[in-house]
Order: C-alpha cells, then sequence, then structure tokens
C-alpha cells in the first residue's frame, strides 16, 4: 500500500517540481539580494562640527550603511510618507557637548514613526559609533592630563588612525561570483526548507480529503481493507515522500548554491526526521475537520505562510519586536530552524537539541494518536 501511495504522491509532477524548486530559487534571490543592499541613512547635520562630520565617517565606514546629507523637515516628511524607515538629527552643539563631556544627553536624535527591523539595526550601528566617539574624546582628554600634551591634537590623531584604511581585508564572496558566502545561503535555505516541507505533507495527505469528496472512502470501507492500516500506510508514504524531497533539495543546494552540511549530515537528518513526523501528525488532526479539498488547502497554506513567517523562515526575528518573538516559541518552524542552526553553524552535538527533538517526538505521538481518534470518530458517522 505504501509503494502505491507514493505513485500517486509522485505522479503530480508539477507539484513536486515547484515544492523542490521554490526554497531554492528563494535562497537564491534572498542571499544575492542581502549580499548586495546597502541602506540608506538620511542624516540632517546642523551641527556642522569636527565632530559630527567625524561620527558620519564613522557611520558610513559600515559597509551596509550609505549616507545620505538631508535636513530635518526633509527627513520627517519622508518618514511621515514611508518613503524611508528612519532618519538622523545631529542638532547644534553636538560637537562642544562631546568635548565637555558632561552628562547631558547629546542633542542628537533618531526619527522614526514606527519600530521596525532596520531601524533597530541602524540605531544600534549609530549608537555604537557615537559610544565609540565619546570614549576617543574621554580618552584623549585622559592622555593630554597625563602627559601635559595638547588633548585636541592627541583626538585628531586618533581620529586619522581610525579613518586609515586597514590593512585587514574580508573576503565576501557573493552569489554574483558564483561563490557566496556559505553560512548565508545555507541558513536561508534551512529557513525555507522548514517551511516548505510542510507543503509537501498537505500534498501527501490531501489525497484523504479527495477521497472523501470522490466517494471512494466509502468504496474503500466496504472491502476488507483494515482502514487503520490504510492511514498508517498513507502516513508512512507521506514521510517517505517529504524524506526524498528533504534529500533532494538538500543535494541540489549542495551543487547549485554551493551550500554544504557534510560534517553534520547525521545530525541534521535526525533533526529534519523528527520535524517531519511532527508536521505529518499535526496535519492529521486538521484534515477531519476539513469538508473539503479547497478548504483544506487555503486554511494549510495561510496556516503555513503565518507560522512560516513567525517562525523565521523569511527574517531573523532576532530583529522583531519581543511579542513577536514570544509567538513564535509556538511555531513549528521556529523551533526546526534554531536547532538546525545549532548544530550547523554552531557545531553542537545532537545530544545538546534533546529539548527540540522531544518536543517534535512528543508532538508527532499526540498528533498521530489524536489523528487517529479523530478520523474513527468520522469512520463510526459515516457507517452509521
Amino acid at each position: 500500500m505504501v509503494k502505491n501511495q507514493l505513485k500517486l504522491m509522485f505522479r503530480n509532477r508539477t507539484a513536486v517540481f515547484a515544492t523542490i524548486a521554490l526554497p531554492l530559487i528563494l535562497t537564491f534571490l534572498f542571499s544575492f539580494s542581502q549580499g548586495s543592499s546597502q541602506e540608506s541613512l538620511f542624516v540632517a547635520d546642523v551641527d556642522h562640527s569636527e565632530y559630527s562630520k567625524q561620527l558620519m565617517d564613522m557611520i558610513e565606514k559600515q559597509n551596509q550603511v550609505k549616507i545620505v546629507h538631508s535636513d530635518e523637515a526633509t527627513i520627517k516628511k519622508k518618514v511621515d510618507d514611508q518613503d524611508i524607515p528612519f532618519g538622523l538629527v545631529v542638532n547644534q552643539g553636538f560637537g562642544s557637548h562631546l568635548l565637555s563631556g558632561s552628562g547631558e544627553d547629546l542633542p542628537i536624535y533618531f526619527v522614526q514613526n514606527v519600530e521596525n527591523g532596520e531601524g533597530t539595526i541602524l540605531k544600534e550601528i549609530i549608537t555604537g559609533e557615537v559610544s565609540t566617539l565619546q570614549k576617543v574624546i574621554h580618552d584623549s582628554k585622559m592622555i593630554s592630563t597625563g602627559l601635559n600634551v595638547d588633548g585636541p591634537g592627541i583626538t585628531t590623531s586618533v581620529f586619522k588612525g581610525i579613518n586609515e584604511i586597514s590593512n585587514l581585508k574580508i573576503d565576501d564572496q557573493t552569489l554574483s561570483s558564483g561563490e557566496k558566502t556559505h553560512d548565508n545561503a545555507t541558513a536561508r535555505l534551512i529557513s525555507f526548507l522548514v517551511m516548505f516541507i510542510w507543503f509537501v505533507v498537505i500534498q501527501g495527505l490531501r489525497t484523504l480529503i479527495d477521497e472523501r469528496e470522490n466517494n471512494t472512502l466509502s468504496r474503500l470501507l466496504s472491502t476488507p481493507i483494515d482502514y487503520k492500516k490504510y492511514l498508517l500506510a498513507k502516513m508512512t508514504a507521506t514521510y517517505l515522500f517529504g524524506t526524498v524531497h528533504v534529500l533532494v533539495i538538500l543535494a541540489a543546494g549542495k551543487y547549485l548554491l554551493k551550500i554544504s552540511i557534510a560534517d553534520n549530515a547525521l545530525a541534521v537528518g535526525i533533526l529534519f526526521a523528527a520535524y517531519l513526523f511532527a508536521l505529518t501528525s499535526i496535519t492529521m488532526i486538521v484534515i477531519p475537520f476539513m469538508r473539503n479539498q479547497k478548504q483544506f488547502t487555503s486554511s494549510a497554506s495561510i496556516i503555513i505562510a503565518v507560522t512560516g513567517m513567525l517562525g523565521g523562515s523569511f527574517f531573523s526575528m532576532e530583529m522583531a519586536p519581543n511579542f513577536m518573538r514570544i509567538i513564535s516559541k509556538f511555531t513549528p518552524e521556529s523551533w526546526a530552524i534554531q536547532s538546525l542552526s545549532a548544530v550547523i553553524f554552531d557545531h553542537q552535538a545532537i545530544a545538546s537539541e534533546w529539548v527540540p527533538l522531544a518536543v517534535f517526538v512528543g508532538i508527532g505521538i499526540i498528533g498521530f494518536a489524536a489523528g487517529l481518534l479523530f478520523m474513527n470518530r468520522e469512520l463510526k458517522v459515516l457507517k452509521g
């Protein structure tokens, strides 16, 4: 029965191709765009001092930030019109406040209507560079006092050293050169894979809805076949169907996108096996409550899309608001991404990921039992 079910699942070649190709295509596009993008930071420098200019230079040293000089009114209008997510205003007296070393807040503020990921990252960069600037000036004063030398001269020398081009070069190979950063592409592929593999499970178990709509279920019940064994064969075939997809996508990622998980293949395989079991069981719980294939497909797609976004398949939850990070802990994608990242990038042993493994196996067992219970209840109604 398992063999026949697998033949039926692989018969829809368009769906099989789409579920394999989409994670690879999205990985390519997201990795390429991330590697070549540069955030524009609109700045209104009202102070026009040596120190405000130095702050701009230090911020622009960040590879992902490009300074766009503007005025305060223009920045506020662009933020209100949602043309830009964030802006910076350096008011008059910024340099003198730095030199005085007073504990008062610096005359610098951020223009932002809504807290978002891009603004949070830029704010962290700016705050870090302002702290560096304050430290340089403070240390220069301490040195000048101790050595009885010119303080501004020392500060200027330190700034010159900061602005000099470092001999340290970072080899950032991106998709444009055909040898992208492995960690970035691997993380992207894993994130998309844990979401799209759920579509594969939906595709495999959708035949249970088809049989109900086509009255095939009534004919099956009239045969001597044990329906529980038939359901188990369906689940096994779906599980193997998903396993084949995972293997093909990871193999294609290795040769097409240059990703590598060879050092962690066993741990990755165990985690995917447990994760796929959990997804299959969760889907089995939902099926008895679906009236037709259209409702099942649309409802499942919405659930997968929402949990995928909240689980971190499209963007890292580190830059999301705190309430979203809390919600993400209740999505299977979040657990899968975190555990897979731990074994792939942090080289954690599989034993250290016993908590997500226990969660996946526990959900799988509970979901399997609940699915059979609901299915049996539905069968009794149909027989009655």
